[in-house]
């Protein structure tokens, strides 16, 4: 119910913002992230990663359901360097390779299509830090959901995260260094 009711408000909020036009796109986009913060709280003092998935899922959505089309690298990154602190720290207390995975995917997709459509050389400066910060976040989030695994005798390594980050990771330095 808790999960069903966040997902509704954030329906509603979205439908005041894009088809009837009642709330301006900034606080829409606050609201938005104040339900994300209360579903992640909800999820992590209930246990109840489907909750955090729900909220992180429209946390991540929210940039492309708003969006103005100013194509803001720096604000978008920077979101997203906030939701990624965020299941950090929620992958620093439980195991949920499916919240790791969700951020991990929608940050590195994101992240491609953006830089497909939108990058050039005289970006370099303020895209390479984010690359280097989403690369740590996940590169640890790998590890840490090695040391907080309980329910296995030898804990299983997230392959997805330990090698798919450096893949992806090295191959966007790549493309950044391409024409510098």
């Amino acid at each position: 119910l808790q999960g069903g009711a966040i997902g509704v408000l954030m329906l509603l909020i979205f439908s005041t913002y894009r088809i009837y036009h009642l709330l301006p796109v900034l606080p829409s986009f606050v609201l938005i992230v104040i339900l994300v913060a209360c579903a992640t709280v909800l999820a992590v003092k209930q246990n109840a990663v489907w909750i955090a998935l729900l909220g992180f899922l429209v946390g991540y959505l929210a940039p492309l359901l708003l969006s103005t089309g100013s194509a803001n690298h720096v604000a978008l990154f920077s979101y997203y360097a906030i939701l990624n602190a965020a299941v950090f720290v929620i992958a620093w207390r439980k195991s949920w390779r499916a919240l790791n995975l969700m951020g991990f995917a929608f940050t590195f997709v994101i992240g491609a299509v953006w830089g497909a459509d939108h990058y050039r050389p005289e970006k370099f400066n303020s895209v390479e830090p984010f690359l280097i910060l989403f690369f740590l976040f996940y590169v640890v989030i790998g590890l840490l959901y090695v040391l907080k695994q309980d329910e296995h005798r030898r804990p299983w390594v997230d392959g997805t995260l330990i090698f798919g980050t450096p893949l992806l990771a090295f191959s966007y330095q790549a493309r950044l260094l391409e024409n510098n």
